[in-house]
């Protein structure tokens, strides 16, 4: 008896001090969103809440009020340096809410927080997932079996508080209604598979709803269906002393196109313009107006600040003028890192005019759409980079990243080919030499010129990075070349329906085009060679290539 006592009197303890935490709040006339921030029963002043328009602090009581239009339908938090919001669920935090009530009716959402150590931090950085249960793709097990493996490796070498964050198309909208592998499907799925850390996700333009008509304002109606599972498509976190922006840069239009094939629940071509809208940009200038610029600050978007076109000439890839007015608001930042994803490859970028304004483009989890596990066994994309992530570690202002390949489980950033063995495959391959003939930037690997080279397709390589090949101990010439990459040439585009095709792709010109690609000439067919990567940060990669040296298509 005295224990069931007991018992009943820590649950009215307990009961008791959660009604006490619920405190009552006096808004102002206008005020439409209401609420408090608390740690436990503690109130968290200074905590900035928005409504994706207007920008409010949390008084000295945790207490905030916005005279909103609920113009997106969702209010949130930026959430502050040593804290982290309540889950959600076992892979999205609480830091937001949907409205419930009509524009003008008042309606409060409390943030509840807890405690972290964040003052190092460690950074999941992933791209592209294409989430579609394709049975000829297989992505839901070479997810489970390629990516999963290097995800929890990562996870357990990372120091301090970690998180991550998915750059966009964390689905494949065009299998939505085919086999309901849908934006709703997502934190599931990564439960499925204990997701171990939390996950914060960027929109793509594959993670639109494409049942949505054009004329039925699709980029504001087809992205409802993101935000009621991911909550906002732009807002910003502190951490570890960092603040994180997260951007919305896809307006989606979703027009149809005269003869175009429609998967099952698709109204339209599922087009899009690349730019930040004016709303959003006026909402980060508000943010950043709060940020000291000594500040390090990350931008994370879909798609890439920058690109290189057909000439392999850096340019930018928002429409025209659009690039300049996300520069103009993070330029003035001592130290800006923007990370990407979208094009399926692994780029980097630094800024010709503003050296402080970094950019890494990483290449998708599912390399090329999950079609080169089945054909050679090794996850790629379409510029031959293995597919994977960054593990991005920070402390104080230092950033440090590595490397995790979902291929073989190595952190190796870079592949080498022994050009001798390359040119017996492709003149043995008819796909491939019609490749070469009909893609004017396709490289003739069998072609004399190329006879004891080694290639090395360094897609880690930055401003800064140093790569060395050194034959017998005697260093060669490197020299860096636009060239395309030999593997991606014969798995992802090489394959035999291209003997079908009559007309060069510029496409396919562009995205096989690796962006760091370097040779150097052996003496010899079968020398030993020596390749050695360091980054800027330090970190060295070795790898000795027993020439001939094998060159893995299947």
């Amino acid at each position: 008896m005295k224990k069931l006592l007991t018992q009943l009197f820590v649950a009215v303890v307990v009961i008791s001090l959660a009604a006490s935490c619920k405190c009552k709040i006096v808004s102002p006339e206008g005020t439409t969103l209401t609420g408090v921030v608390k740690c436990g029963c503690k109130a968290v002043a200074g905590v900035a809440v928005t409504d994706g328009e207007q920008i409010v602090l949390t008084d000295e009581n945790g207490v905030y009020n916005i005279a909103s239009t609920k113009p997106y339908g969702i209010v949130y938090i930026t959430t502050p340096s040593g804290y982290e919001p309540v889950a959600m669920d076992s892979v999205r935090q609480a830091f937001w809410a949907r409205t419930t009530a009509e524009a003008d009716e008042l309606e409060r959402h409390d943030f509840k927080l807890k405690k972290v150590d964040d003052s190092k931090l460690s950074v999941l950085m992933w791209s592209d997932t294409h989430f579609c249960n394709d049975p000829k793709r297989d992505d839901f097990t070479h997810f489970r079996e390629l990516i999963m493996p290097s995800v929890n490796k990562a996870a357990a070498e990372a120091d301090g508080y970690k998180f991550s964050i998915c750059l966009g198309d964390i689905t494949w909208d065009r299998f939505w209604y085919a086999t309901g592998t849908d934006i709703e499907s997502v934190p599931q799925h990564l439960a499925s598979h204990n997701f171990p850390m939390p996950f914060y996700c960027v929109h793509g333009n594959h993670d639109y709803d494409p049942s949505v008509a054009s004329t039925d304002n699709p980029n504001t109606t087809a992205i409802q269906r993101f935000s009621n599972t991911f909550g906002p498509t732009f807002y910003s976190i502190n951490k570890g002393g960092v603040h994180f922006v997260l951007l919305d840069n896809i307006v989606y239009k979703n027009e149809v196109k005269e003869g175009q094939k429609m998967a099952k629940g698709v109204v339209g071509s599922r087009n899009y313009d690349l730019y930040v809208d004016d709303a959003q940009l006026a909402w980060l200038a508000k943010d950043l107006a709060a940020v000291d610029k000594s500040t390090p600050l990350v931008v994370c978007m879909h798609a890439p600040l920058f690109t290189y076109n057909g000439k392999g000439e850096q340019v930018y890839s928002f429409a025209e003028g659009k690039s300049e007015l996300l520069v103009e608001l993070i330029k003035d930042f001592e130290k800006v890192t923007v990370f990407s994803g979208h094009s399926h490859r692994t780029m980097s970028f630094a800024h010709p005019q503003y050296p402080n304004i970094v950019e890494y483009n990483i290449t998708s989890v599912g390399g090329d759409l999950w079609n080169t596990p089945n054909l050679c066994g090794l996850n790629i994309g379409e510029d031959g980079a293995d597919a994977g992530f960054y593990l991005c570690s920070f402390e104080g202002d230092k950033l440090s990243k590595e490397w995790y390949s979902a291929v073989n489980g190595s952190n190796y950033p870079f592949r080498a080919y022994d050009m001798n063995v390359v040119a017996k495959v492709y003149v043995e391959s008819e796909a491939v030499k019609h490749l070469c003939k009909l893609q004017s930037n396709q490289v003739d690997y069998s072609e004399p010129q190329y006879a004891d080279y080694v290639y090395v397709n360094c897609w880690a390589w930055e401003s800064g990075s140093t790569l060395t090949i050194t034959e017998d101990g005697v260093a060669l010439e490197v020299e860096k070349v636009t060239d395309s990459d030999p593997l991606a040439a014969k798995v992802v585009f090489g394959k035999p329906s291209i003997l079908e095709k009559t007309k060069e792709s510029s496409k396919t010109n562009r995205l096989s085009i690796a962006a760091n690609m370097f040779r150097a000439k052996a003496s010899s067919a079968d020398s030993e060679v020596v390749i050695t990567f360091t980054t800027p940060a330090g970190q060295s990669y070795t790898q000795t290539l027993l020439r001939p040296a094998p060159f893995v298509t299947k």
